[in-house]
């Protein structure tokens, strides 16, 4: 039975606000040179690329989404974006909470995907990071792409003056010795700013925004033209288009045969090139229920879908602070910065990552990423006369093949995802860290190590009344996880990978090293199910620096 709006919550709708602003593809030819699934970060970079560097071919992007926002909601609102989100999470698979197992979140199947929801973080995978990643990849990534990634999302340049003294600062303190320090990165256009940080003489009329591919598409389409040829070349974009399968066909095509959530409408197109960028639960659904995972090798066809991951990140240690360092250099209550404390990856003696995580650092974390576009309603509200400072840890995770979503014919496009939770320390200090660092802790150690690195920090502060407790297990300290979420989630289509830090690389994956799916003559992903780790930093750099490089491939 084909879709019908089987994921509760799923906006399903055509609007005349997107009809006048983009046209949906409804020419009569069904044949394109690239089809893209997807438009969010994955599919909507690759998209976009591979329209500038193809002028003359014919690519087509389809989304089961609708029109929703145009933008990123930040862009709109000052409403905070996680609380946007939730509104808008479909809810595409079941799980069964229970102390063990949970994972966070529900998807944002829309025009744009999780781009116009997201946190506009871009922090860049270190070193340690990438040796999850295959040479040739790891290559590409660290002499090009993750920099090109970073120009083509917008990086900041600074958040300013005291972000810029705080950095120094740190970089000058005994903690720079494990960790490398700067202002954290975020995807967001500062047209007034120099590449130095200072302010330009001249300036864009366009305004500040979050990075996010619904503006790259609709800048690509252009607005709706009657005139428009659709039998022509260029970028066409299907909104509202559930795939439900993608069938080899004779001669090297394929055949993606969709369902309109609006209509109930199927129609196919064809190409001899696909890019699934579905996200990381619905990738490995869509190729479960199409005709080329029966033609994987059956080794190939066990790691659809499995080994799901996401970072574990810590709850927050605050503190209410006044300066740093002596001198002292003041810290008001208007004052903001978002500091990212890189792991250098150092080894102990044992040949153990001592510090598989990175630390983010705020500083009057309510200022951080709202834009004040309703000046009569004043600044967003905070303690007048105290300055709060709050760190959180985000480690690195291999993938994790005892996570999974378990696809299969009647699952009613909802099957169930098992996913250990992260509160499982346990887990986490037997299977994960030793799996990613090497080392073996127990409790004890684990907690004696995030409140040695809190405490080193916070220790540069000066008059710190810290509001939370030590991280452990007992009466008045917090235990420091909780649950993954599925926004961050990867590793269910993987490309080649290592199990541990310390294992060769495994040849028996889903993608190749070109992101191509085994066995197939012209199927890609791109999207975070590709990763083979998940990084301590945000991934979202990286994958927009593969979806680069695949491009480059493509063209």
């Amino acid at each position: 039975m084909p879709f019908q709006n089987n994921y509760a919550n799923l906006v399903s709708q055509k609007s005349e606000a997107h009809t006048r602003l983009i046209r949906d593809y409804d020419g009569p030819n069904p044949d394109f040179d690239y089809i893209v699934i997807g438009s969010g970060i994955g599919g909507g970079t690759v998209a976009d690329d591979l329209a500038d560097r193809n002028p003359g071919k014919r690519i087509l992007v389809l989304d089961a989404g609708s029109f929703v926002y145009p933008t990123h909601v930040y862009n709109i609102s000052r409403i905070p974006n996680g609380v946007v989100a939730g509104h808008f999470g479909a809810d595409n698979f079941l799980q069964t909470d229970t102390p063990q197992q949970f994972i966070g979140g529900k998807p944002q199947l829309v025009f744009g995907g999780r781009s116009i929801f997201w946190s506009g973080l871009i922090p860049q995978p270190q070193d340690w990071e990438l040796d999850f990643f295959p040479a040739t990849i790891r290559a590409d990534l660290k002499g090009e792409y993750l920099k090109l990634a970073g120009e083509r999302m917008n990086v900041s340049l600074t958040l300013g003056s005291k972000a810029r003294e705080l950095v120094a600062y740190f970089r000058t303190s005994p903690i720079a010795n494990d960790f490398d320090i700067h202002e954290t990165p975020r995807a967001l256009h500062q047209p007034y700013l120099l590449a130095d940080g200072t302010p330009a003489d001249k300036f864009f009329v366009e305004p500040t925004g979050v990075f996010n591919t619904a503006e790259l598409l609709i800048n690509q389409t252009g607005l709706t033209r009657p005139e428009l040829d659709l039998n022509g070349r260029g970028l066409f974009v299907k909104l509202n288009s559930f795939v439900e399968a993608v069938n080899s066909v004779p001669h090297d095509w394929y055949e993606v045969k969709t369902t309109n959530t609006v209509t109930g409408e199927q129609r196919s197109f064809y190409t001899q090139k696909v890019i699934i960028a579905a996200g990381s639960t619905e990738s490995p659904k869509l190729i479960n229920r199409s005709s080329v995972f029966h033609t994987l090798p059956a080794d190939i066809k066990q790691l659809v879908g499995f080994g799901l991951t996401d970072h574990p990140v810590s709850s927050e240690s605050q503190a209410y602070v006044t300066s740093v360092g002596n001198p002292r250099i003041d810290i008001s209550p208007h004052d903001h910065a978002k500091i990212i404390f890189y792991s250098k990856g150092k080894l102990d003696a044992n040949g153990h990552v001592q510090y598989p995580f990175n630390v983010e650092m705020n500083v009057n974390h309510e200022y951080w990423h709202l834009r004040n576009n309703d000046p009569s309603a004043g600044l967003v509200a905070n303690d007048p006369n105290r300055t709060r400072v709050d760190i959180k840890f985000s480690f690195a995770n291999c993938l994790d093949d005892q996570n999974g979503i378990y696809s299969h014919a009647n699952d009613g496009y909802t099957p169930y995802i098992s996913f250990k939770r992260f509160a499982d320390l346990d887990d986490l200090l037997n299977s994960r860290f030793p799996a990613v660092a090497g080392w073996q802790k127990n409790t004890a150690d684990f907690m004696t190590l995030l409140n040695q690195t809190r405490d080193r920090i916070f220790n540069e502060f000066n008059d710190v009344q810290v509001l939370t407790g030590r991280y452990g297990g007992y009466p008045g300290e917090q235990w420091p996880f909780g649950w993954g979420t599925v926004h961050h989630a990867c590793g269910t289509l993987r490309m080649p990978w290592k199990s541990n830090r310390n294992s060769a690389f495994n040849s028996r994956s889903v993608v190749d090293e070109n992101l191509k799916v085994h066995g197939t003559t012209g199927l890609y992903v791109c999207d975070m199910s590709v990763l083979p780790v998940s990084t301590a930093a945000n991934p979202v750099r990286a994958l927009a620096g593969l979806a680069l490089r695949l491009s480059h491939h493509l063209s």
